[in-house]
């Protein structure tokens, strides 16, 4: 037995670190770039599933392919899809929800379905500090996306820090969103700050564990102009990779602490959760990447 335990000890202490431009984080964003000269594909599809009763199931598809521009530079190109389902779902006994593009004058009792192409999205991350070689990571990442229902631009600024021989990551992304949307015939106006946190821990040369938690304050106007409301998530994320492909799924489920700042917003908060046409019980995320064009999916930096 003493045997045993001292051999995974060891293992556990021997484990790399994560490999460039892995994601260990669903929802997190990382320091981790694509290696320069190198591709990677990268799918994602992100459930939002529960509301105060009904059905509604909310599935965003998103299709990436990124390149190492250069060894402090990342690009890349997304194709934006989403998918909702929804029967009875609202606090009222109505049919809606986040996606779905209901005209109020239609039957809002009835099942709703659509799948439509949402945006193109063109994602740039620059890396200022190199977790790895600087002591701990800092960057910036823009993301613009524009379709046919609307426009977003989206900032993050990335944090990390590594600790016990990189396999420990901890990190955050401070993110400012502002957006228009066309939606049911009229134009809405919004912004939106996020506080995602996280820790992942490397335990085997192919798996890693950690959590996530997330702060999302929504504010009405696109320069923050008046607060809607803060809603809070939390939950558990799993990393696996391979040598040639790598996924992640992540789980976060909304706290029953939410604060909403006006009426329209309180109407929709139940048991301590806020639905409506804000956010879902739980969320779902899967990350599956595939690194390709060179041999350089070991280099950190």
């Amino acid at each position: 037995m003493k045997s045993l335990f001292a051999g995974a000890l060891a293992l556990s202490m021997t484990a790399p670190a994560a490999r460039a431009g892995e994601g260990p984080f669903a929802f997190i964003y990382t320091l981790d770039l694509q290696p320069q000269g190198t591709w990677q594909f990268e799918q994602w599809e992100w459930l939002q599933t529960g509301q105060s009763q009904g059905n509604y199931y909310f599935l965003t598809n998103r299709s990436e392919l990124e390149y190492g521009f250069k060894p402090w530079f990342q690009v890349g190109l997304y194709v934006n899809t989403e998918y909702a389902y929804a029967f009875r779902n609202g606090v009222d006994g109505t049919t809606g929800g986040p996606g779905t593009n209901i005209d109020p004058s239609s039957d809002l009792s009835a099942p709703y379905s659509s799948f439509r192409f949402k945006s193109i999205s063109f994602e740039n991350i620059v890396r200022f500090m190199n977790p790895y070689t600087d002591g701990w990571g800092l960057g910036l990442y823009f993301e613009p996306a524009i379709g046919p229902y609307g426009y977003e631009l989206e900032w993050k600024l990335l944090l990390q820090k590594n600790f016990i021989d990189d396999r420990l990551v901890l990190a955050a992304n401070i993110v400012f969103e502002t957006e228009q949307e066309w939606r049911s015939g009229a134009t809405e106006f919004a912004s939106v700050l996020d506080l995602i946190v996280g820790a992942s821990y490397r335990f085997t040369d192919n798996w890693a564990a950690g959590v996530e938690f997330r702060n999302h304050r929504e504010f009405t106007g696109q320069l923050l102009n008046e607060p809607e409301h803060s809603a809070y998530f939390l939950g558990p994320t799993i990393h696996y990779s391979a040598e040639k492909w790598w996924a992640t799924l992540g789980w976060r489920h909304q706290l029953p602490i939410v604060a909403a700042f006006n009426d329209d917003q309180r109407s929709v908060v139940v048991n301590g959760q806020i639905f409506g046409n804000e956010h879902a019980s739980d969320e779902f995320m899967l990350r599956i990447g595939f690194p390709f064009g060179g041999d350089k999916r070991h280099e950190r930096y």
